[in-house]
């Protein structure tokens, strides 16, 4: 596979400029429905109209088109990843099958719209139980995280992964309770249909929750779920980063690191500081308006920062191998990055005519699946990578390939030595994580043993000079 660079995004012969145009136009349309959602009680009334009717139609069919388009590319750059005959794997390879019956969903509400002026609040419970499959989705990545993680010989070079398994958990235990809650709601305060005249509204008081249920709400969903994009992701991204420092810039990884956090979460709590309550959710009262456009803005700048992070990385990588699969990876992970955060809003239960808020939800499905492989696939490959070159590193001292480098002919053999013990390595590890390796052929593994000879070499001579 051939990988090109281009001057602001990165592409390999599977994920192309096609690729980047239809994820974004998804990507769109579902800010869209959540800034509808978010803004409900100022949109309102002009989406509540044959105008937000025709709307909601022509945004499900383009971003359905859009989704699904772009998921093949996805499913293809990761086909190696799911040949593997397990549960999961056949879970993974399913998610077209759920997208396609989310748009049957999708298509007889939009039915019984045009025909009946009304759609019923159970397809939007059926729309919600398809979704659960995203709870699947990071449960198991938690799992397979921490076993990573557990397994590991030396933990402390290993928090990127602990990271990432809390932000997978956190999501996991974020969307449980939203889907949960989401239903109950649908089922008690609901009534079976919902037409122009149901006075839907985007407050806390219209979900009509206990107090105990506003708590779990609280701490149940949107803590764990800002925390596991605002906090425990961007320490996953920042040991991620520690390892690509020197290429991209101290100031660069710094600003990665400070910039995503201080926006989401100045956003999304700063209305709790200000009112002074831990115990219902204020983010949504009229008052603060000003902080939704700020939490809005905040989380979308903070995405498209991290996202960066991924291809900055991805076009430095592209420049010194040949294969494209870790590319692949980060160009995955990147895009699950800024779908993650406007799928697991939770605007559904605004019961709006039509229902904006139900796009946002549907495409957690594909949010979680890029989520679990993407961010799994790079953290691994990273810390198989981090482990080949300290592998590589301590077998040309112990062959003293060093000290023999002007010999032509005693490096051969010994090259040929340190090749086939690395590929062993590096086979042997791509099966237990089922992730693909970093070097794929001997030509890759010689290079990465010279790079790190190179590597080796310039710190020698550093250490002499300063001597």
């Amino acid at each position: 596979m051939s990988t090109t660079k281009m001057p602001w995004l990165v592409t390999t012969s599977i994920i192309n400029k096609k690729t980047y145009l239809m994820t974004f136009i998804a990507w769109a349309i579902i800010l869209t429905d959540v800034i509808f959602g978010t803004f409900f009680d100022v949109l309102g009334k002009p989406l509540t109209s044959p105008f937000g009717v025709i709307l909601f139609i022509a945004m499900t069919i383009t971003v359905f088109f859009a989704g699904l388009y772009a998921l093949r590319h996805y499913m293809v750059a990761l086909r190696k990843d799911l040949e593997a005959p397990s549960f999961f794997n056949r879970l993974y390879k399913a998610t077209p099958i759920f997208l396609y019956a989310l748009l049957v969903v999708f298509g007889a509400i939009i039915v019984e719209m045009v025909l009946f002026s009304q759609y019923s609040s159970y397809l939007l419970i059926l729309l919600l139980v398809i979704s659960a499959v995203a709870i699947l989705f990071f449960g198991f990545r938690t799992y397979k995280f921490l076993s990573w993680f557990n397994s590991s010989a030396n933990k402390r070079h290993y928090i990127m992964i602990l990271a990432f398994a809390v932000s997978s958990m956190l999501l996991c235990i974020s969307t449980t309770v939203a889907i949960t809650l989401d239903i109950k709601q649908l089922v008690v305060s609901r009534p079976p249909s919902i037409d122009p005249n149901y006075p839907a509204s985007n407050s806390m008081a219209h979900r009509q929750l206990t107090s105990i249920e506003l708590i779990i709400h609280l701490y149940g969903f949107l803590v764990p779920q800002v925390t596991a994009i605002a906090i425990a992701e961007i320490v996953g991204v920042a040991f991620f980063l520690r390892y690509f420092k020197d290429q991209i810039g101290r100031a660069t990884f710094w600003t990665i690191i400070i910039l995503p956090p201080v926006l989401f979460l100045t956003g999304v709590f700063g209305p709790q500081f200000l009112k002074s309550t831990g115990s219902e959710f204020v983010y949504m009262e009229s008052q603060f308006l000003i902080f939704r456009v700020i939490g809005t803005a905040g989380w979308v700048a903070a995405d498209f920062v991290i996202a960066y992070a991924f291809i900055l990385v991805a076009k430095t990588l592209g420049r010194q191998i040949t294969s494209s699969h870790i590319i692949n990876y980060l160009i995955i992970a990147a895009v699950a990055t800024i779908l993650i955060s406007p799928t697991t809003n939770n605007w559904i239960t605004n019961n709006s005519y039509p229902p904006f808020g139900a796009i946002q939800r549907a495409f957690l499905v594909l949010a979680s699946f890029l989520f679990s492989l993407g961010i799994y696939s790079v953290a691994l490959s990273v810390a198989q990578d981090s482990e080949l070159r300290h592998l590589a590193r301590k077998y040309v001292k112990e062959y003293s390939l060093l000290d023999t480098l002007g010999n032509a002919q005693e490096n051969a053999e010994i090259m040929r030595k340190l090749v086939k013990l690395i590929h062993q390595h590096a086979d042997a590890m791509e099966k237990e994580t089922a992730v693909q390796s970093p070097m794929l052929d001997d030509n890759e593994v010689r290079q990465y043993i010279e790079m790190v000879i190179t590597e080796t070499r310039g710190k020698k001579d550093d250490r002499t000079v300063g001597a």
